[in-house]
């Protein structure tokens, strides 16, 4: 797989800004990645870092490809994360677009200062040949191999006044330290065959015959690149495309572009006003449902610790509930016991029992007065008394393990949460 860094360095023609590929070089290289990180994590942090990664957008019978970061070919993964644009994930796109019946224009989102020239030439070629209506588009930038990818849009190149556009022009650069080596006290010998081999080998300069190869390489890249936007541009002049750059206002008194726009939205309206509302609408859903994602996982999160220290006492303090309703009942126990024996011996002594009145005008202090006065049987009240004071102790050592239950587990939730708080910055 092709290394953009290695491109930049291995002295390749460049479709680049010098001082951007040296920026762009130093910001990837200034980036420190834990040897511990997942995949995943990486891909969140560097999306925090560069953005997240462009993707196709379908708005029948609109599509928008992105064009953004620095422009190179068959990029590895890091770099495309680290924010770069591969063309061949470009060419899968409109490929995409191609194929589907729906899309009837192909708008390129443009946001670049260049790259490499390894496969623009195509790409670019791919572009004005395309089946599909395509309209190229730039807020920000689009120099050097952007420009030529974006110079072939067959229906036209739009761009706002404060954009930069241009910068048609191609580069090799090759230090020579020869001067340093020789202050070093080392001298470079290279044994080579072939006139053109080993040039620019660090510590050696370049002789006239390896000069002039250079030289050949980027004239003809240069010039593939000025009868490309010649090719669609036809009103450009030769002057314009010498390597300078332009604002987008300039840029469309020169030629580069079909007109000016002051934005995205601008463009959409004056193509198809109703998808550009519906996308606008779109854009304002999903901003609210990211919202709310937002807020239910920050309660889901509180709830889950809640429920993970309070689950086990909750389970403890129900024993501790049940023991107290046990020893409640308990507490009348003599009064019903007592009230079932006088019930019994008034069922065999044949007398029918009196009802307590309208109210139950006696109620429970009446069983308990019944209770306090006895029977005639005391060895029945002395077997029930003891059965109800057993089962009485048992109620209360239960619901005394259900109160330190219930009390524990709320000093666990109280030091949870202030544990959560502190955390959170909360005191």
């Amino acid at each position: 797989m092709r290394s953009l860094s290695q491109d930049f360095k291995s002295k390749r023609p460049l479709l680049i800004n010098p001082s951007q590929a040296e920026a762009f070089l130093e910001r990837c290289a200034s980036v420190e990645i834990p040897m511990s990180a997942k995949m995943t994590d990486m891909g969140e942090m560097l999306s925090a870092i560069f953005g997240a990664k462009q993707t196709l957008e379908k708005f029948p019978p609109f599509a928008i490809v992105p064009v953004k970061g620095v422009i190179g070919s068959n990029l590895s993964e890091l770099e495309s994360l680290c924010g770069c644009c591969d063309i061949s994930d470009v060419e899968e796109m409109l490929e995409e677009c191609e194929r589907d019946p729906s899309i009837k224009t192909i708008i390129l989102d443009i946001d670049s200062p260049g790259g490499t020239s390894v496969g623009v030439p195509e790409l670019a070629n791919r572009i004005k040949n395309s089946k599909k209506e395509v309209i190229s588009f730039t807020a920000s930038e689009c120099c050097s191999a952007a420009y030529w990818i974006g110079s072939q849009a067959n229906a036209g190149f739009y761009a706002t006044g404060s954009s930069t556009v241009g910068s048609v022009g191609v580069y090799i650069a090759y230090p020579d330290c020869s001067e340093a080596y020789k202050m070093e006290g080392v001298r470079m010998e290279v044994i080579k065959s072939g006139l053109f081999k080993g040039a620019g080998i660090p510590g050696t300069s370049l002789d006239a015959n390896q000069r002039k190869m250079l030289q050949d390489e980027v004239n003809e890249i240069h010039g593939e690149f000025k009868m490309a936007v010649k090719g669609v541009r036809e009103f450009v002049d030769d002057a314009s495309m010498e390597g300078q750059t332009f604002s987008g206002k300039k840029a469309a008194e020169a030629g580069m572009v079909t007109g000016l726009v002051n934005g995205f939205d601008e463009l959409m309206e004056s193509l198809n006003a109703a998808v550009a509302a519906q996308m606008e609408a779109d854009e304002e859903n999903d901003e609210r449902q990211e919202c709310a994602e937002g807020v239910g996982h920050e309660a889901e999160e509180d709830e889950g610790e809640e429920y993970g220290t309070t689950r086990m006492a909750s389970d403890r303090a129900l024993s501790g509930i049940k023991a107290n309703v046990l020893k409640a009942s308990a507490a009348k126990l003599p009064a019903k016991v007592k009230a079932d024996d006088e019930s019994e011996d008034e069922k065999d002594d044949g007398v029918t029992p009196q009802p307590k009145g309208e109210e139950g005008e006696e109620g429970e202090e009446g069983e308990s007065k019944k209770s306090e006065d006895g029977d005639e049987d005391g060895e029945d009240d002395e077997d029930g008394e003891g059965e109800v004071k057993a089962s009485t102790e048992q109620a209360d050592d239960e619901a005394d393990a259900g109160e330190k239950a219930v009390d524990t587990d709320a000093d666990t939730d109280d030091k949870s949460k202030h544990k959560r708080n502190k955390s959170r910055g909360v005191a």
